[in-house]
C-alpha cells in the first residue's frame, strides 16, 4: 500500500496498529524510494 501512495496513517488503521509509529517501524524500511520520492518532491518545493 505505503509503495502505491497510501498514507501512512491509512496503513495503519487498515492493519489495526496502535500508532503509525508502529507501521512506519514495521514497513517504513521495506520501501526505501518513498523516502527518496519524498525528498525530490521538497527539494522542487523548495527550489532546489
Amino acid at each position: 500500500m505505503l509503495t502505491n501512495g497510501v498514507p501512512l496513517k491509512v496503513v495503519s488503521e487498515i492493519l489495526g496498529h496502535s500508532s503509525i509509529a508502529i507501521t512506519g517501524d514495521v514497513y517504513g524500511h521495506v520501501a526505501p524510494e518513498i523516502s527518496r520520492d519524498a525528498l525530490t518532491i521538497l527539494g522542487e518545493v523548495l527550489g532546489r
